[in-house]
């Protein structure tokens, strides 16, 4: 199977994620929700008065973790989760109107905590660089895996 049709399914499937920030080499990091685009940029609601958008402002290499929930034991399951990394900002005003309607698609309440209005300063884009799988469902031997991306 290939790495990016993995990669999108977890991506479609999976609401939450781990984003990592960092400032004077002291890493932080949050849970948030999210939603992806066709081109595999993710997408995040954030205030600014947060950690991580205080440390994004200034310094946008983020890195972050997307895991599918397991429900059973270790051993009786696979795994199947990504890592990634890449470049994170404030959405522009020309990207708005389709970044809120994916995420309103995915969380229809949102509307109830951010507006459309507020997006340019509460939504961010990471355009991420490079994913790693890990997937032992597909992998069981080796099942770590990389996709270089730069949509």
């Amino acid at each position: 199977m290939e790495i990016k049709n993995l990669v999108e399914e977890i991506l479609g499937n999976v609401k939450q994620m781990v984003i990592s920030t960092s400032k004077n080499n002291r890493p932080w990091s949050a849970t948030v929700l999210f939603v992806a685009d066709k081109d595999l940029n993710l997408y995040f609601f954030s205030t600014p008065n947060r950690r991580h958008s205080k440390e994004i402002s200034e310094n946008p290499f983020v890195s972050g973790a997307i895991a599918r929930e397991h429900t059973k034991g270790l051993a009786e399951q696979s795994h199947r989760g990504i890592q990634f990394e890449g470049e994170c900002r404030l959405v522009k005003s020309g990207e708005v109107k389709e970044a809120y309607t994916l995420f309103k698609k995915i969380f229809p309440g949102i509307g109830k905590y951010h507006s459309i209005e507020d997006a340019t300063k509460e939504m961010y884009k990471i355009k991420v660089k490079s994913f790693v799988l890990f997937d032992t469902l597909n992998f069981p031997k080796d099942s770590r895996r990389e996709l270089k991306w730069a949509s």
